[in-house]
C-alpha cells in the first residue's frame, strides 16, 4: 500500500500584537523544537542603514507546574532586495514535556532601540511529530533565510541545506528530481542533505522528496514561507468569520454568527477541522485555497482603506468560486454602465458586475444566480 500525504506545518498562527510572525513546534523525545519565522518584510531599516541588529527572547513556562526556560538569540539582518518575500527563521530546544505552556516573546530592533512584544499559548500533546517539516535553508552574505519560492533563487548562494526530523523508524529518504539524487538509508530520525550545488545551478524547481516506512511511502514539499501563514496578523478574528459567511452553510453560519469574540479562534479552527479533505495530515488545502482566494481578492479589487476587496462583489465571487473560465468587459460600453462578465463553464454560472457608480466599484446585477 502506498500512502502519498502532502505534508506542511503545524502552525499557530500569531496575534496581531506580533504583526506577520508564527511560531511552528515539533515535538520528539528528546523534546521541543521550536520555529519562529519572521517575515523580512515585517522588519524596519533606519534609513541610510545598510543592516541592523535584532534579539529575539523567549520565556517558556509551564502554566500547570509555572517551571519556567529562557532563550535569547541575537541575529543580524541586512536590507537586500533578495530577501523580499523570505522568513528569517529563529530556533529554539526545549526539552519540555506534555502540557499547557505560556510562550512570551519579544523581539527587538537593537539599531533602532524599538521592540514588540507577544504572549502566546500552546500545548504540547501525548504523541510526538511523527514527521516533521522538510526545512529548507538558505545562506547568503551570512544571514540565513527560508524562501518562498524554489525558482528562481538569489544566486550564488553559501549554502542550502535540507533538514528534516521524525519520530517514525523510516527505512529511506529520497530527494530526487535533481541532477545528483539523495537517498539516506535507514535514517535515525533525521537527515541533512547538502543541495548547495543543485540550487547554485538553479535546478531545484522539481525538487521531490519521499519517505518510506515498510510499504509506506509519504510524499512531501520542502517547506517554503508564504504570505497565508501570517493570516491572523493581516485579518482580525471577526473579518475572518465574516470571511467564512461565504462558503458556510445556514446553520453554520447561524453558529458562527453568535460566536464571542474570545471563542472565535477555536471555532475558526474547529471550522476547519471539519472541512479539512485530508484530515489525519497537518495540511488543510481547502483552508490554504481559501486564505490565499481572500488575498489576491484584496489585492485585485480593493479600491480604498474603507472598502476591503474581499469584501467587494467580486471578491465575494472570487472566493466562492475561484478564477472564472471566461472574462468579457466594456468599459465604454454604448448607452450602458461599464460592466464585467465572468463565466464559469464547469458550474454553468455567469456573473455580470456594473460599474454604476463611475468609480470603479463594480456591483453583481444579477444576485439571484450567486444563490
Amino acid at each position: 500500500m502506498v500512502k502519498a500525504a502532502e505534508l506542511a506545518l503545524l502552525l499557530l498562527l500569531l496575534a496581531t500584537l506580533l504583526p506577520a510572525q508564527e511560531i511552528i513546534f515539533e515535538h520528539y523525545g528528546t523534546g521541543v523544537d521550536l520555529w519562529v519565522l519572521i517575515p523580512y518584510n515585517a522588519l524596519v531599516f533606519k534609513s541610510g542603514v545598510t543592516e541592523s541588529n535584532f534579539q529575539l527572547v523567549m520565556e517558556l513556562k509551564n502554566t500547570k507546574t509555572k517551571k519556567t526556560l529562557g532563550f535569547d538569540r541575537a541575529f543580524v539582518v541586512p536590507k537586500r532586495y533578495w530577501l523580499q518575500d523570505t522568513a528569517i527563521p529563529v530556533t529554539f530546544s526545549a526539552e519540555i514535556g506534555p502540557g499547557n505552556y505560556q510562550a512570551d516573546l519579544r523581539l527587538r530592533n537593537l539599531t533602532q532601540g524599538d521592540k514588540v512584544d507577544l504572549r502566546r499559548n500552546f500545548t504540547v500533546g501525548e504523541n510526538y511529530t511523527e514527521i516533521g517539516q522538510p526545512y529548507f535553508l538558505l545562506r547568503k552574505e551570512g544571514v540565513t533565510f527560508q524562501p518562498a519560492i524554489l525558482h528562481p533563487l538569489p544566486v550564488p548562494l553559501e549554502s542550502c541545506v535540507l533538514a528534516q526530523k521524525f519520530s517514525l523508524a523510516a527505512d529511506s529518504v529520497h530527494i530526487a528530481g535533481i541532477a545528483d539524487p539523495r537517498v539516506f538509508t535507514y535514517p535515525q530520525g533525521s537527515y541533512t542533505a547538502d543541495l548547495t550545488a543543485p540550487a547554485n545551478a538553479d535546478s531545484l524547481a522539481g525538487l521531490r522528496l519521499s519517505l518510506y516506512e515498510g510499504n509506506i511511502r509519504y510524499d512531501m514539499a520542502p517547506f517554503l514561507y508564504s504570505q497565508w501563514f501570517y493570516y491572523n496578523a493581516r485579518y482580525s478574528y471577526k473579518d475572518q468569520i465574516q470571511q467564512l459567511r461565504y462558503i458556510a452553510t445556514q446553520n453554520e453560519w447561524k453558529s458562527l454568527r453568535a460566536v464571542p469574540a474570545e471563542n472565535m479562534p477555536e471555532v475558526i479552527d474547529r471550522f476547519w477541522q471539519v472541512h479539512d479533505p485530508s484530515p489525519g495530515t497537518l495540511r488543510n488545502e481547502a483552508r490554504e485555497a481559501f486564505y490565499q482566494r481572500v488575498m489576491t481578492a484584496d489585492e485585485r479589487f480593493t479600491i480604498h482603506k474603507k472598502l476591503q476587496g474581499w469584501k467587494s462583489d467580486r471578491g465575494r465571487i472570487y472566493i466562492k468560486y475561484g478564477e472564472p473560465d471566461e472574462t468579457h468587459s466594456e468599459v465604454h460600453p454604448l448607452d450602458l454602465y461599464p460592466y464585467i462578465i465572468w463565466t464559469y463553464y464547469s458550474q454553468k454560472l455567469e456573473f455580470i458586475f456594473a460599474d454604476t457608480g463611475g468609480f470603479g466599484q463594480y456591483r453583481l446585477r444579477n444576485k439571484d444566480e450567486e444563490y
